[in-house]
C-alpha cells in the first residue's frame, strides 16, 4: 500500500489484516520502489498525490514490467481523474474518503480476479 496519510494507512491496514492479508506499507514512491524491488507484491493500493511524485507516473513505471493488480485510492475523484487513473493502468479506482467495507470488497474482488478464482 502506497499512501502518505497515516490515518488512511492505519485504517486500511487494520481491515485488510483482519481478513488475513499481509501488507507492506510505503509512505513515498521511493519506499514503494524499494519494497517492490525486494519482493513482487500480489497487488498494489496506490495513492496518486504523494510527497515525492505522481502516483500515476509510478503506475506507468509498474505497467512497463508488470501486470500486478492496482487499486488507485485517491482524493482525486472527478470523472476525468477516474478515467485518467484507469487509462494509466489502474484495475480499479476508489475515491477518498472511502467506506472501509467498500474498500475491502474492492480489494477482495481485485485479488480474486488476479488469482483467477472469480
Amino acid at each position: 500500500m502506497v499512501e502518505d496519510e497515516p490515518v488512511v494507512q492505519a485504517n486500511n491496514k487494520m481491515i485488510l489484516e483482519r481478513r488475513g492479508y499481509v501488507l507492506r506499507q510505503a509512505y513515498t514512491l521511493a519506499e514503494a520502489r524499494s519494497i517492490i524491488a525486494d519482493q513482487a507484491p500480489g497487488a498494489i493500493i496506490l495513492d496518486i498525490q504523494l510527497p515525492d511524485g505522481d502516483g500515476l507516473d509510478f503506475l506507468d513505471e509498474i505497467r512497463r514490467t508488470s501486470n500486478v493488480p492496482v487499486l488507485v485510492l485517491t482524493a482525486k475523484g472527478t470523472p476525468q481523474d477516474i478515467i485518467r487513473g484507469l487509462e494509466a493502468g489502474g484495475d480499479d479506482y476508489l475515491s477518498k474518503p472511502h467506506e472501509l467495507p467498500v474498500f475491502l470488497k474492492r480489494v477482495e474482488a481485485l485479488m480474486q480476479r488476479a488469482s483467477g478464482t472469480k
